[in-house]
């Protein structure tokens, strides 16, 4: 297995700052909460490169195609995400899950057309169409890539989804770079959480969220030239004690079952991957320069939600669609104490608005590290306590 935490570079290579935005449905709000407390220290910071999967391919296309400084970037997605529903992101009818005799299988628990029109309307561009305002960005050295990450569903491959000034392309059994031009598509399949939401079809394939088979979240950003990394996960760390206790009683209900594939696709392979790259930087730092063979350590920040968004989406649980909040009871999610399912569909305001002030809360608590992280200090690894 390749190890994501070392790159080659030409010894004329940029040394480029990279923000990672993982998935978790509504959480990613909590991401915008963290760039609006960025860029409240750091307006003019320059995110060279930017890669997204799942929900957090919708943050990571915005700010790719947007213009402007940190600041105003930040301000315009976060006017975004309080303004939206569940309304304005899917669509869903119980009679759907009813089987009919000659029609297709079901595609997807929520219909997410909405969203599909919510982001033409926002990047003023048809769902199909290249989006400009990316390569203009691009064209005037404001950004150096974008990566977003799907998994094709035909082939069982994790495709990287490129555009750019330069990257390096890196192949696999189970992983293909594609070098593109974004469209809403790529975001919609990015997005597209197995069984939830369906699949979005890119040329003749069928894609789906590309959390599912990322086991390396870190190798994009890597193999764009990125020397400094960002990680911003919308998953709460838990402490030992936390960890080792459980929480339903007796035999786990359906939603406690779906809550840990959540984790399991969205936030146990950051951990794993930043634990990788500790150890290697460990390593490269006790090895003279011209032993490395070329690879160099690579400074990475994790910055994590210091609350459990599953847990804080229960108290919201009453502003979920009336069908949907019926199916949520059906599963068991009243059995559980953390709603991860539940977190990742409560897109309203009174919830988005609280991780967005969470994500501001977690910045300022952590700004000292921030500020050595994007100084002249050593290189080291800074993670969540």
């Amino acid at each position: 297995m390749t190890i994501p935490a070392i790159q080659d570079f030409a010894p004329d290579a940029k040394s480029d700052l990279a923000v990672m935005l993982t998935g978790g449905g509504a959480r990613a709000a909590y991401q915008v909460g963290l760039l609006k407390g960025l860029a409240r220290h750091f307006p003019d910071l320059r995110i060279d490169i930017i890669t997204g999967v799942s929900a957090g391919a919708i943050n990571a296309m915005y700010l790719a195609a947007a213009t402007g400084s940190l600041r105003q970037k930040a301000h315009d997605l976060e006017r975004l995400w309080i303004d939206l529903s569940c309304s304005t992101i899917y669509d869903f009818h119980l009679r759907a899950l009813i089987p009919k005799w000659g029609k297709r299988s079901l595609r997807g628990l929520l219909d997410t057309q909405p969203l599909r029109e919510l982001m033409s309307r926002v990047l003023g561009v048809p769902s199909w169409a290249p989006i400009d305002s990316i390569e203009d960005n691009i064209r005037r050295g404001d950004l150096t890539a974008l990566a977003l990450m799907t998994l094709d569903y035909s082939t069982g491959q994790n495709v990287r989804w490129v555009q750019g000034r330069y990257f390096d392309v890196h192949e696999g059994p189970n992983r293909r770079t594609e070098p593109t031009r974004f469209t809403v598509e790529h975001v919609m399949a990015s997005s597209a959480l197995p069984f939830v939401f369906p699949a979005a079809r890119i040329g003749n394939a069928w894609h789906g969220d590309g959390g599912i088979r990322l086991s390396t979240p870190f190798s994009s950003a890597l193999h764009l030239g990125a020397t400094h990394i960002i990680a911003m996960s919308t998953g709460y760390q838990r402490t030992p004690a936390e960890a080792s206790m459980p929480l339903v009683p007796g035999y786990p209900p359906s939603a406690q079952i779906l809550n840990q594939l959540v984790n399991a696709i969205f936030i146990d392979a950051l951990d794993e991957d930043a634990a990788r790259m500790e150890r290697m930087n460990e390593m490269l730092r006790k090895m003279r320069p011209e032993d490395r063979g070329g690879m160099k350590p690579i400074d990475l920040l994790v910055l994590r939600p210091t609350i459990d968004l599953g847990k804080l989406a229960g108290d919201y649980e009453r502003y979920l669609p009336r069908k949907l909040k019926l199916l949520v009871r059906i599963l068991g999610g009243n059995e559980t104490e953390s709603s991860d399912l539940v977190s990742m569909l409560m897109f309203e305001r009174p919830y988005t608005r609280a991780l967005i002030d969470a994500g501001e809360a977690d910045v300022e608590s952590r700004i000292d590290e921030i500020r050595v992280f994007l100084g002249d200090e050593p290189s080291q690894i800074v993670a969540a306590s």
